[in-house]
């Protein structure tokens, strides 16, 4: 049996100075009500010098109270235990991280998480159109930027890999998630894959005039195929675009198991992308382009094998 909500959730604040003090971009009151929803049937919430509360905290207690009726008046309570800014964006990671994301990319995203959300007017969205701006400059840069432009687009990839965790970090940490957020951002993600590999592949091919223009054509192809495979399951099931439908994070307990962990972790964007820049700050830009193409001749069947029979069905079942 499920516990059941208790009748009035109080809790208070000194002043609406106190209330309104933002934590991680959401007013104090305003993770006092989401809290106390959960398991309450009313919230009241005392101020204790009685002043109004700023709009922006008004905004966050109507934003999270979840249905739930709120009532703020004068008088005196405790207030309820808060975590601090910092120790709201450390829980904002993700079970399916790989390991560049974990050991690398997310302590680096998670500090400029941390950053942003001390600025009143920033969202997720802003993060994303920026991730979008970053992949638009990139494509020239890739393509006709010489020797230098593949090392600063290969530099540019990662750094789009690392900032790609900040929009679902901010979401999470402020109660913004939402389907259409995280189609928009995994949107981004593939169209920023693809513009990637395209400049890169077309500029070997150019200098280069040999095989490589096909190993090239090849990495484009599964990278393009692979996400429109990628949106059809997200289409089948009605949920948001992701490459989470990828991902699991079950224990290694078998040879099957290890296998699925080792191309989960080598086709997950956080690796290839740190490799990317690596190879190619290294001189080795050939080899890097053969290793993705190398693993998306392992990536494609596993796209297919992983998401094809569910989405089948789930288009039968909808039918």
């Amino acid at each position: 049996m499920g516990s059941e909500k208790s009748a009035r959730g109080i809790a208070g604040f000194a002043s609406a100075t106190a209330a309104g003090r933002r934590i991680a971009g959401v007013s104090a009151i305003g993770r006092t009500v989401h809290r106390l929803a959960s398991d309450s049937d009313e919230i009241e919430i005392r101020i204790g010098d009685g002043s109004a509360l700023s709009t922006e905290a008004q905004a966050d207690v109507e934003r999270l109270r979840g249905g739930v009726p709120v009532s703020i008046v004068q008088g005196e309570a405790d207030p309820l235990p808060l975590p601090t800014s910092w120790e709201i964006v450390r829980k904002t990671g993700k079970p399916s991280d790989g390991l560049v994301s974990r050991w690398l990319n997310r302590p680096i995203s998670q500090r400029i998480s941390w950053v942003m959300l001390a600025l009143p007017a920033a969202r997720p969205v802003h993060v994303t159109i920026f991730n979008a701006f970053l992949a638009l400059v990139m494509f020239p840069i890739v393509l006709a930027g010489g020797e230098a432009g593949l090392v600063v687009g290969g530099i540019l990839f990662h750094t789009a890999s690392i900032l790609d965790g900040v929009d679902g970090e901010m979401a999470r940490a402020t109660y913004r998630t939402s389907p259409q957020g995280a189609t928009l951002d995994s949107a981004v993600d593939i169209a920023t894959n693809l513009l990637f590999v395209s400049a890169f592949s077309v500029h070997l091919a150019l200098r280069d005039h040999d095989w490589i223009g096909w190993v090239g054509a090849w990495a484009v192809a599964v990278s393009l195929f692979g996400g429109l495979v990628i949106a059809w399951r997200s289409r089948a099931e009605g949920g948001p675009l992701g490459f989470d439908l990828l991902k699991r994070s079950a224990p290694v307990r078998s040879a099957a198991d290890l296998a699925y962990w080792a191309v989960q972790t080598l086709t997950g964007r956080d690796c290839f992308a740190f490799l990317y820049m690596v190879l190619i700050v290294a001189g080795l830009e050939r080899t890097a382009l053969s290793i993705y193409a190398g693993v998306g001749a392992i990536w494609f069947p596993y796209v297919l094998v992983t998401l094809v029979p569910r989405a089948r069905a789930s288009f039968r079942g909808a039918a």
